[in-house]
């Protein structure tokens, strides 16, 4: 920390006109200034002012600081700290007493410092704080004290895993993290130098006797003890979580600025219904749930509200709303109007009559700020065309404008509290490509509830081989063909025609050979002459031409046919869930049944149009059936 004493040198009387001693005969009157003492405080890489005052008979902070300068909370919110700061001896800054005297912010300065101390970093997509340390060098083990620092430095950070793209931060140098040595401020006034004749000269009011500063009142770098930060996060609405001076256990709400603090119990019941669903959900959902500490929200007309956040939680949205919870409508009526009218970014949201987690979900959401919640049961979200996979959700939220494009689209869904294999499935397909489903199930005979796995433990999952029908004919394509029905191929095979003993023994070396359902065929590219293919015809053998311009998908009908599968052509058959399912997995393709390899049970198989995703083979793999791209 460091302190000076800023000789603001101020004019209290206008300079008399100049006139020459030689033509008056006197000498020349002295000029006369004031000074003003002014206080300034060096940290965090933030340089702050502060100017002595002393309280008169009915002012209080709110009044004194809005004399300043107009006073909107998010104002008033950076300036209580400040003031916080600047005297610690002040216990309660809402019951100041006149004649008292303190150093009051000025609104002076606040941009940082360009001492060594800290850095501008113009934030890029896809940054990372901690990427952000990795690539300036900073090791590891000090990576937590840097993002400390970092927060302490720019109030906007509320999240250290959440930083905006072109929004430029203050990083700490290693210069910051070096103690600086106090300066003592000088008792008396420091001499004011005296201007040129040319200066303009701006006239001052002298200050009073008693606005000299106090003894005590030093400006110090120790703070009021906080607890952790998701209970001190910065940020809005204007709400100031602080630990001193904690209500009695019996108190739920205080109310200070008055002769007597006015003290309101609120009798808790034995539980807050779905709380644990509440807090779990919507910490999922990257926001932040607040409950432990004291919230203070200062009120205009003087004094604080003080609320005991265990009774009373807060939200805290990323967009910079705020919801205050209520869970069982003890919050008076004067105190939820006043904190609705005074603090725009607040909303008081009472879940008294609320019966289900569904309505108390639904309540807190409305005021998050969101760019759109809408309903998806009767609207569910699809994905894909050929293999469509709906998904009716309770709530279909879209935090911002580009959701859908950045893969930011949140599904609330309610689900069995075991849910079955298939349906764990899907929800499993969706996260695997962008859409992310937040299960969660509820039970009213505990009025309690719980976030449900899905069976995602990080591990990489086998995904099935993409299985494409070769656009191009041939050998390959034939390969490709056997291979999926299973069928071996036997290639160099030598085929001998008529017994031993016989007038006539031919032997033929095929490029292919496979037998199919009763028959056994040869394959010819057009190798084989017409009499050759004569003699294996008498034979029993089917000869299987390949032409140069067969395509693969004409061979692989043929295969079909020859291997005795037949296709059934379906428009978006139903292949798993429903209507009562709470998922619908529809697929539009040709379905077959192929025989099991080695004499294994028989395998379900589907000709899809058009290329698939790998999540989408991995999906129909777990229901029991195979893609073939067709």
């Amino acid at each position: 920390m460091r302190r000076t004493i800023l000789p603001a040198v101020l004019l209290l009387a206008a300079l008399l006109p100049a006139i020459s001693a030689a033509e008056e005969g006197e000498e020349e009157r002295p000029r006369i200034f004031l000074e003003k003492k002014v206080f300034s405080d060096t940290a965090g890489g933030k340089r702050s002012f502060y100017e002595p005052y002393t309280v008169e008979k009915g002012e209080t902070l709110w009044k004194i600081l809005e004399r300043k300068s107009p006073l909107s909370p998010e104002r008033y919110i950076e300036s209580l700290k400040e003031f916080r700061r600047a005297n610690p001896t002040v216990s309660d800054p809402s019951r100041l007493v006149p004649g008292q005297k303190i150093l009051v912010p000025t609104g002076g300065g606040g941009k940082p410092e360009e001492d060594g101390r800290t850095e501008a970093y113009a934030v890029k997509k896809g940054d990372s704080l901690l990427k952000i340390l990795s690539s300036r060098g900073v090791p590891r083990k000090e990576r937590k004290r840097y993002l400390d620092a970092i927060r302490r430095i720019n109030p906007s950070v509320r999240d250290v895993n959440r930083i905006l793209a072109g929004k430029t931060l203050r990083l700490p140098t290693e210069a910051y993290f070096e103690e600086k040595a106090p300066v003592v401020a000088a008792s008396g006034p420091a001499p004011a130098p005296e201007p040129s004749p040319a200066e303009t000269v701006a006239p001052a009011v002298e200050p009073s006797p008693s606005s000299a500063p106090s003894p005590v009142a030093r400006l110090t770098r120790d703070v009021t003890p906080a607890p952790g930060p998701d209970d001190l996060a910065p940020g809005k609405p204007e709400a100031e979580l602080l630990v001193p001076k904690a209500p009695a256990p019996d108190a739920s709400l205080l109310e200070t600025g008055k002769r007597e603090p006015a003290t309101e119990a609120v009798t808790p019941p034995a539980s807050s219904p779905y709380r644990g669903l509440l807090s779990d959900l919507l910490n999922a959902l990257g926001e932040k749930w607040v409950e432990r500490g004291t919230m203070y929200l200062p009120a205009p007309s003087g004094g604080e509200v003080v609320l005991r956040m265990e009774d009373f939680p807060v939200v805290r949205f990323s967009g910079g709303s705020e919801a205050l919870v209520d869970f069982r409508g003890g919050l008076p009526r004067r105190v939820r109007d006043a904190v609705t009218a005074n603090w725009r970014q607040m909303q008081v949201v009472s879940l008294a009559d609320a019966r289900t987690a569904g309505e108390m979900i639904d309540r807190i959401l409305r005021v998050s700020g969101y760019h759109s919640i809408r309903e998806g049961v009767s609207r569910p979200v699809i994905i894909g065309e050929a293999v469509s996979v709906a998904i009716p959700a309770r709530w279909v939220v879209q935090r911002t404008e580009d959701s859908v494009l950045s893969g930011d689209l949140v599904l609330v869904k309610e689900v069995p509290e075991k849910p079955g294999e298939e349906i764990l499935a899907v929800l499993r397909y969706a996260g695997r490509v962008g859409v992310r489903v937040l299960p969660y199930a509820a039970d009213p005979a505990t009025a309690e509830g719980f976030l449900v796995g899905i069976g995602e433990d990080g591990k990489a999952e086998r995904i099935p081989v993409a299985l494409t029908v070769p656009r191009e004919g041939g050998l390959p394509a034939v390969d490709f063909g056997l291979s999926v029905l299973g069928i071996p191929s036997k290639d160099g095979e030598r085929l001998r025609i008529g017994e031993k003993g016989e007038s006539f023994q031919l032997v033929v070396q095929p490029e292919r050979y496979f037998e199919a359902g009763t028959g056994k065929y040869v394959v010819d590219t057009g190798k084989i002459s017409p009499a050759i293919r004569a003699i294996l015809k008498g034979a029993g053998y089917t000869v299987f031409p390949v032409g140069k311009d067969d395509s693969g998908r004409d061979l692989f009908r043929r295969l079909l046919k020859a291997a005795g599968v037949a296709v059934e052509e379906r428009r978006e058959h139903l292949l798993a869930g429903g209507d009562k399912a709470g998922y619908e997995v529809r697929v539009t393709g040709a379905f077959l049944t192929l025989p099991g390899a080695a004499g294994g049970s028989a395998r379900k198989a589907v000709l899809v149009r058009g290329r698939t995703h790998s999540a989408t083979r991995v999906l129909l793999r777990d229901l029991g059936v195979e893609i073939v791209e067709w």
